[in-house]
């Protein structure tokens, strides 16, 4: 009787555990956490660089990423995803009534990967500057070099230079 009145307390403990999980951009806390933030820039240039992150055409946020450094966010992933990036690293303005950003980034693309995780590489020396993460050991070991998993990961073609 004690025995069956533990496993209901662990089971009672369990649901309200990842009941409690909050939700992040529709995704649960547990399989947020596995999953990842979403989106994640890692600078593999030598100069530090500024990105403007926008989503559903709307500025979200502008980020400074040293050399060998990265950037990550929590994003609703089936959002629409436009990054503009600058090189070097450059002090932007943004307009208090419009979108616009002065000035404007040398390199801006399209991500068009609804529902894909955007684990990205920069690396201007690169025939494709911004390329999806390969991860450890050139993608052996299926996860980014953070740890989080590729599996779902943007593929080159669904990055579009504008």
């Amino acid at each position: 009787m004690k025995n069956i009145k533990n496993m209901l307390l662990s089971i009672v403990s369990l649901v309200a555990f990842f009941g409690s999980q909050s939700t992040v951009a529709g995704t649960s806390g547990l399989l947020k956490s596995m999953q990842g933030p979403g989106l994640e820039i890692y600078n593999k240039s030598t100069n530090a660089i500024t990105v403007t992150i926008f989503m559903n055409g709307t500025f979200t946020q502008k980020a400074d990423i040293s050399p060998n450094q990265k950037f990550a966010k929590d994003i609703d992933t089936k959002q629409s995803l436009q990054i503009g990036i600058y090189d070097p690293k450059t002090t932007i303005s943004t307009g208090t009534f419009s979108r616009e950003i002065t000035p404007a980034p040398k390199y801006f693309y399209e991500i068009n990967a609804s529902g894909k995780t955007k684990y990205l590489s920069w690396n201007p020396t690169k025939s494709t500057p911004l390329y999806p993460q390969t991860g450890t050991f050139m993608g052996l070991s299926g996860k980014s070099d953070s740890g989080y998993p590729l599996s779902d990961n943007i593929s080159q073609g669904q990055i579009v230079k504008k």
